[in-house]
């Protein structure tokens, strides 16, 4: 494929922009309100691959730096979450990134983990902070709690979890969420969505087959997390007026049953509901993973290609507007369908709102990012890394879509997203300079897509802000502004609540050894 240079506003390519720190990504990352282009199909056609990478390393491109954000603060586009969050409009979803991360983590990107509410905002009739009408996380990779506390979501605003696949990237700080949520303000059982078991039987002797399934997973993480849910069970963990869901009241393929012993209105209950991974919708509604008609909230699911099979994406519909997060998959033809989102009673495609997909690096790009070089050596003349990029080979192959193979699947959506956004991916300004040189290079004649206005490579506590206006819908790009110190959420208040399992917080403890407060030690009151 020839990699085509594209030129910016007034004859500057992106290069140029990018080189001068002072030029923070300006003329291309437009931030604001955005609206979704309708582009036309030009593709590539008889494409060459180049011999070499197109991304001429070394450059002088910051390559530890990525100048969105601060491009958004100097804007003005930001996020305050204490005093914007409650301006959820009534005809807004607000999606948050708190986790882009492609493992390992970075300071600035955390694993995998996407917010997303839908308007209008609830006050809380009892004095605390409020929540959205609905909200949803996709997928809770290591790290992601921290963002989620530095931008105010409490424990109440996060009790329903749809997880791709259960790799760690995707679900280690569910045992967090889960654990701390009854202590703060959710009095209720936790849901989780994701894959039933892949079916796939171990090569070797007996050749098991695994329960690797959610119902398993949320039954052994409950268990496992006994010794926790048990020592905090002197405080009140059940609100008495919970109204527990049904199957028929959020639209869910089972009944919603916690695992263990917990009761339904319980935090320390936690709820599997467990997806048929192989439905996409080929029958229409096989593949309903909640339609809230309350709350006018659906969420459906379909496979993709990750790692083992059972990996899936999922869909979010809401009065108008459409967000689609594939999560981690190889190009594949489902994601395509589902972006394309055609009316089954017209027949017509509608496209989506918001496409979220992952990507990675080329795997000689990977190997030099991990090893810390600035260019890739030539082949056959550094072992380790000739090792290294056979090893992201691997890795690509069994689970990701690199940069080229991405802009050959968002030229086969039709008509195009409002806003491509690309996760799971390292950014920085460089890595995302060569990306955009290989998605370009599928469009050549259309002058699309247009860096962070069709497409935007994101970043921890970005926040888009969608709305639906009759028939226009505008795209806000904004980059939240947290304290690096910052403490809990401000939370919600729920009550009555069913009294404590433990009569007292010294119930389960050998108190032998204990130093009691006294005049000769220490005050009760801390001081």
């Amino acid at each position: 494929m020839t990699i085509l240079k594209k030129t910016s506003f007034e004859g500057l390519t992106r290069r140029d922009l990018l080189k001068g720190s002072g030029a923070l990504l300006g003329g291309l990352a437009l931030g604001g309100v955005l609206v979704g282009t309708e582009a036309g199909k030009a593709v590539a056609e008889n494409v060459q691959c180049p011999d070499t990478n197109g991304c001429n390393y070394p450059n002088d491109i910051p390559t530890q730096a990525y100048g969105y954000p601060t491009y958004l603060y100097q804007k003005g586009d930001v996020f305050v979450p204490d005093k914007d969050a409650p301006l959820l409009a009534d005809n807004e979803m607000r999606i948050t990134f708190l986790g882009t991360a492609f493992p390992p983590t970075r300071k600035a990107q955390q694993m995998m983990s996407i917010f997303v509410e839908v308007g209008p905002w609830v006050p809380d009739p009892n004095g605390g902070f409020g929540k959205a009408t609905d909200s949803f996380i996709f997928d809770c990779g290591a790290g992601s709690m921290t963002n989620y506390n530095a931008m105010g979501i409490s424990a109440s605003r996060m009790d329903k979890i749809f997880i791709s696949h259960l790799h760690a990237d995707h679900m280690s700080d569910l045992s967090a969420i889960y654990c701390f949520g009854p202590a703060n303000d959710r009095k209720w059982p936790l849901y989780v969505w994701s894959h039933g078991a892949s079916g796939v039987k171990s090569p070797k002797p007996p050749r098991r087959l695994y329960d690797d399934g959610t119902n398993a997973f949320c039954r052994n993480l409950r268990e496992a997390m006994r010794w926790h849910t048990e020592s905090f069970s002197f405080l009140s963990t059940g609100w008495q007026k919970y109204p527990i869901p049904t199957r028929d009241s959020w639209g869910l393929p089972c009944e919603p049953v916690p695992v263990g012993d917990d009761a339904p209105n319980d935090g320390f209950g936690m709820v599997p509901i467990e997806l048929d991974w192989t439905k996409y919708g080929e029958v229409p509604g096989d593949n309903i993973a909640y339609n809230n008609s309350e709350t006018k909230v659906k969420i459906t699911h379909f496979p993709v290609i990750h790692c083992r099979k059972g990996s899936m994406g999922y869909k979010l519909e809401w009065k108008g507007l459409t967000m689609i997060y594939t999560s981690d998959t190889r190009p594949e033809t489902r994601c395509i369908d589902q972006a394309n989102n055609v009316d089954p009673a017209t027949g017509i495609a509608r496209g989506v709102d918001v496409f979220i997909h992952e990507m990675i690096l080329p795997p000689e790009l990977l190997a030099m990012k991990n090893m810390g070089l600035t260019s890739p050596p030539p082949p056959g003349t550094n072992t380790n890394f000739d090792k290294a990029v056979q090893d992201s080979a691997n890795i690509e192959s069994s689970s990701h879509t690199p940069q080229g193979a991405f802009g050959y699947l968002l030229s086969q959506i039709n008509p195009r997203p409002k806003l491509t956004v690309i996760a799971h991916f390292p950014v920085a300004d460089d890595t995302i300079e060569c990306a955009m040189n290989s998605v370009q290079a599928h469009f050549p004649d259309t002058g699309y897509p247009i860096l962070n206005q069709d497409i935007v490579w994101s970043t921890d506590l970005m926040v888009l802000s969608i709305k639906k206006e009759g028939p226009t819908t505008t795209i806000t790009q904004r980059i939240g502004v947290v304290s690096d110190y910052t403490f809990g959420p401000p939370t919600n208040l729920y009550g009555p609540l069913d009294p404590p399992k433990y009569p007292t917080p010294t119930a389960q403890l050998d108190q032998t050894t204990l130093i009691q407060s006294g005049n000769n030690t220490y005050c009760e009151n801390g001081y």
